[in-house]
């Protein structure tokens, strides 16, 4: 794992690890290629602490047999959704699916600028692309 040695993405991962240990959210790089989360499999999620139930909340990403840029860029995403929570961002309740989306992916954009993630900036836009192409339709069939 070679990858998890490039000084950008050992801090971008660093600084994760930090503000989730002081926000009792568990953060985790699974070895699978999906992660599980209510009997689904997906790439990725956030889930956010239950204070009053004392639970802890979860940040998991993916990692295994995936390029190191598609895992990143999800791990973005999934640290949008954090942050977005922790600021107590009003998008992160809206019953807006489609629109909660919309601004993570832009906000996932800029992290991966903000950290100078190394995913070429083509292989960034074509993968936002793809995941709001796919939004679409699950929201014209809704």
């Amino acid at each position: 794992m070679a990858y998890l040695k490039h000084s950008r993405v050992q801090f971008f991962i660093t600084t994760i690890r930090s503000q989730c240990r002081k926000c009792n959210v568990r953060f985790s790089l699974s070895k699978g290629y999906e992660v599980n989360i209510d009997g689904e499999r997906v790439q990725g999620y956030f889930q956010e602490p239950v204070h009053s139930r004392y639970a802890h909340g979860v940040l998991r990403v993916g990692i295994g047999s995936r390029r190191t840029s598609d895992w990143l860029y999800t791990l973005a995403h999934e640290y949008a959704h954090f942050l977005q929570w922790m600021r107590d961002d009003p998008i992160f309740d809206t019953p807006h699916y489609y629109d909660l989306e919309a601004q993570t992916e832009t906000e996932a954009l800029a992290i991966c600028r903000e950290f100078k993630l190394p995913i070429p900036r083509r292989v960034l836009l074509k993968e936002h692309h793809r995941y709001m192409k796919k939004l679409g339709r699950t929201r014209l069939l809704q």
